[in-house]
Formats: C-alpha cells, sequence, structure tokens
C-alpha cells in the first residue's frame, strides 16, 4: 500500500473531482477515501463531514497519510492550522481548485512526499502541479528528498536548512559514504570525508569528518544477542548500550534484534526490544547451524543450546546473510554481535 489518502471536497463540483481522483487512487493501490458535507455526502456516496472543517481535520490529521482538499487554498490552511507540527511527522497536504486546473502542495513538500503527490494527482486529471520549495523550483538537490527515497534516518534535522541553504547559494556540499558512491554526483555535491560542511551516509558515528555533519543512517544493522537465563531488562540494556557505544554505531541504524528460540521468554530481551522499538525474531538451532560464515565457537554454548554460537550465527541470519561486522563481545551476563544486511543509496 502506497500510503492513507483522503480526499476532501466542498461542493458538488469538487465531489464528482474526488471520486475520479479516487478511483485512480486505488487503481495504483492507494488507501483512498472521500469526505464532503453531509449533502454531498448523501447526494455522491462518500462520508459525511457533520461538523466545520477545523474540527472534523482535527480528528482525522494523524491517521492519513495524505490529505487532499479540493477547495480554495483559504479553506484548507485554517482547516490544518491548529495541527501542524514539524515536517517530519505532518501529512502531506495538497489543494486542489474545483475546477481541476491546478494542484498545489502546501505541507510537507519533500519530507511528506506532497511535492510528488501533486505531480502525480496533476498527472491524473490533467492539471498543473505548482511547485514552490525552493530546491525543486532552482533544479538543486535536495537532501531531505533523497533521505526519505533512500530510507536513511535523520540524525541532525536541524542542519538539513544550512545544507538546503548552501546548496541553494551554489555552495559545495561534501558527501562520504560507507558504501561506493557513483562516479557523478548532482551539482553541488564533492566527494570528501573531510571539508566545512557535508553530510555522512553511515551505520557509525565518526566525529572526524565535516565541521558542520548531517549524518543519515542506514537501518540496516542486525543484533545477535545471547544470555543467561532470566537476564533483567537493565542487564540488557546495558550490553547493548555498552557494545553500540564502544563500536560507534547509531542507534537508528538498527533494524532488528535476533536470538534462539529457547529465549523466546527471556522478559529482559522482550521488553527492552519493546521499549526500543526493535522486531525480535528467533531461529532455531538448526537455523542457526546452517548460518554461513565463520563463527566463534564455544561447546558449551553447544551443549546448552544445540548450537556453538547464537549471537553471531543470528544476526547473519537475520541480515540474510549479510556481513558480520562485530563478532562476539560479552558485557556481563548478555553476548552480542552484529551484522549488515546489503544495502546503497541511489541519486536518482
Amino acid at each position: 500500500m502506497r500510503g492513507n489518502v483522503v480526499i476532501i471536497s466542498v461542493m458538488d463540483k469538487g465531489s464528482v473531482l474526488s471520486k475520479k481522483i479516487q478511483k485512480s487512487l486505488i487503481e495504483l493501490d492507494y488507501s483512498c477515501v472521500c469526505a464532503a458535507p453531509k449533502v454531498c455526502a448523501e447526494k455522491y456516496g462518500i462520508c459525511a463531514i457533520e461538523e466545520n472543517y477545523i474540527q472534523w481535520t482535527g480528528k482525522i490529521f494523524e491517521k492519513y497519510d495524505i490529505i487532499l482538499f479540493i477547495s480554495a487554498i483559504g479553506i484548507a490552511v485554517r482547516s490544518i492550522a491548529p495541527y501542524v507540527k514539524n515536517k517530519f511527522v505532518d501529512p502531506a497536504v495538497v489543494v486542489i481548485d474545483e475546477n481541476g486546473n491546478f494542484v498545489v502542495p502546501i505541507l510537507s513538500g519533500h519530507f511528506g512526499g506532497a511535492n510528488d503527490f501533486a505531480v502525480l494527482i496533476s498527472s491524473i486529471i490533467n492539471a498543473k502541479p505548482i511547485i514552490t520549495t525552493a530546491t525543486d523550483i532552482n533544479n538543486k538537490f535536495a537532501v531531505d528528498v533523497f533521505a526519505k527515497k533512500n530510507k536513511l534516518k535523520i540524525i541532525q534535522k536541524e542542519m538539513l536548512k544550512k545544507i538546503s541553504a548552501a546548496i541553494l547559494s551554489n555552495k559545495k556540499i561534501f558527501v562520504c559514504c560507507d558504501k561506493p558512491l557513483p562516479d557523478k554526483l548532482p551539482n553541488g555535491l564533492i566527494k570528501a570525508s573531510r571539508g566545512q560542511l557535508g553530510f555522512s551516509i553511515s551505520i557509525f558515528k565518526n566525529s572526524n569528518l565535516y565541521n558542520n555533519v548531517l549524518n543519515l543512517v542506514p537501518q540496516k544493522v542486525h543484533l545477535g544477542i545471547g544470555c543467561r537465563k532470566g537476564v533483567s531488562v537493565d542487564e540488557v540494556e546495558y550490553a547493548v548500550e555498552e557494545f553500540l557505544k564502544t563500536e560507534g554505531i547509531f542507534y537508528e541504524a538498527i533494524s532488528r534484534v535476533s536470538t534462539i528460540d529457547i529465549k523466546q521468554y527471556e522478559r529482559g530481551i522482550i521488553d527492552y526490544c519493546k521499549k526500543m522499538g526493535w522486531l525480535l525474531v528467533y531461529f532455531t538451532a538448526d537455523r542457526l547451524n546452517n548460518a554461513k560464515g565463520d563463527f566463534t565457537a564455544s561447546n558449551f554454548v553447544k551443549e546448552v543450546t544445540g548450537t556453538d554460537n547464537v549471537c553471531e550465527r543470528a544476526a547473519v541470519l537475520s541480515s540474510n546473510n549479510g556481513q558480520l561486522i562485530i563478532k562476539k563481545r560479552k558485557i556481563g551476563t548478555v553476548t552480542l554481535a552484529a551484522a549488515c544486511e546489503e544495502w546503497s543509496v541511489n541519486f536518482g
């Protein structure tokens, strides 16, 4: 599913247009509902808005990825104004005039995808998209769009404005990455690991890069974990924090945590992963034994669990046979290892 869309129309003409757009979006695998004042809703078989627009928008503002108004821009602005927070959490908001001539993104143009959605809607109804974001109208590289398309976590969000302003001023922005970068980068970007202003695409923390750095973190690291029976959540938390700190890995780089299935009732691991919002997966001893790689073997662990290493093998399996980047480390009653799945970035 590409996203949840709600289309809000005000008058008959807009309601007719909303049904046309809904049909096209559903064919493109969007989830889409239409809403209008009660008179129009009954006439066209769509959801009824029985309150004023501001109250109703408040109820649905955080439930949809995209809000599409078919109305005057003023109506849309007044409807969303009390609920706007920031571009990292706000939904995309787009406005179409009732004649279907112009499509205008007014909120979360880049990070929320309103600009791209406006272009899509314009192609559906043969309208003109009105894009006003500076990087777009000047045909410049937009680092927030790049981060979203490549599913990179933005660490220093305050740096986005600095980098965008520098690009618009035709200043050079340095970039480095854990993976090979293409020979040809967008205008204004230069491959270098040192400089005044730049962004780093990496799972690792590095304080010796640019004077002003924006870290973009791929969520590609898989933690394998083993532990003594009855381990506490505090022990797990301390071990993971120490492990990531020592190895210089961003918390935001963690994709999921894995262990052997006999540990599926260990509340310490379960509760910590829940606290961090990390998916926890389990493997049988047979699956772990079939993992490919050079692992740190332990006869004691094999006698207890049926496999000679839990954390390294689990990390590799979880990462779809990715690279084991950190071998087994014992911290208190917890053992940890890390593997990284294959990844790359696309500047296209």
